[in-house]
Parts: structure tokens; C-alpha cells; sequence
């Protein structure tokens, strides 16, 4: 046994990177810098992206969990604020009830 330990026999030599281009600016010689083409601005860009994506905003599970709250507000609150509050609390659990169950119009 010839070898050290724990060390590998290197049969063949490790290739040489490669060589890496790189521009040298002639003196006295100036190139202008490129014109960039005008892109759209961020807003717009930022627009267009959401009309074409749509609005994936959950106004259903939003309604319907309003509508839970509002029910179990009327029940929860004690009988002196549940006398007076009982009924609005009503309308609105009503009122998103029916706006979680409305199908809503797809935009044109």
C-alpha cells in the first residue's frame, strides 16, 4: 500500500476554467448608452394585471360568517342591550345571509 490514508489517487489533472470574455473600452472612444424601450409604467402594469385576474376576495365565506356573528350577537348580548339591539342585529344577519346567497354579477 502506497497511499496515504483517507486520500484518493488523482489520475487525471483537474480541467482549467474557462476563459472569461470581458470588453475593454477603447481610449478616447465612447460608446452612447443604448436606449431603453419605454416600457409601461408600474401602475399600469399593476392595473392591467388586475383586471385580467379578477377579484378572488372571499365575499361569501365574508357574509356568511357575518351573518353567524350577527345571530349569535343577538342571543350573546345581555337582555338589557339585546332589547333594543335585537332587531337591527336581525336585519343585518339578515342582510348578509342574503348577500352570501346572491350570486354576483361577472364583470363585462
Amino acid at each position: 500500500m502506497s497511499q496515504a490514508f483517507g486520500r484518493r489517487p488523482t489520475t487525471k489533472p483537474l480541467p482549467a476554467p474557462l476563459p472569461v470574455p470581458v470588453k475593454f473600452a477603447r481610449p478616447g472612444h465612447v460608446q452612447p448608452p443604448r436606449p431603453e424601450p419605454a416600457s409601461p409604467s408600474l401602475d399600469d402594469e399593476l392595473r392591467e394585471w388586475k383586471k385580467a385576474r379578477g377579484s378572488n376576495f372571499p365575499f361569501k365565506l365574508l357574509a356568511l360568517t357575518a351573518s353567524v356573528s350577527f345571530g349569535i350577537a343577538s342571543v350573546a348580548l345581555p337582555a338589557q342591550i339585546n332589547d333594543w339591539a335585537q332587531y337591527p342585529l336581525y336585519a343585518l344577519s339578515a342582510a348578509s345571509l342574503y348577500a352570501g346567497f346572491a350570486r354576483r354579477k361577472p364583470k363585462a
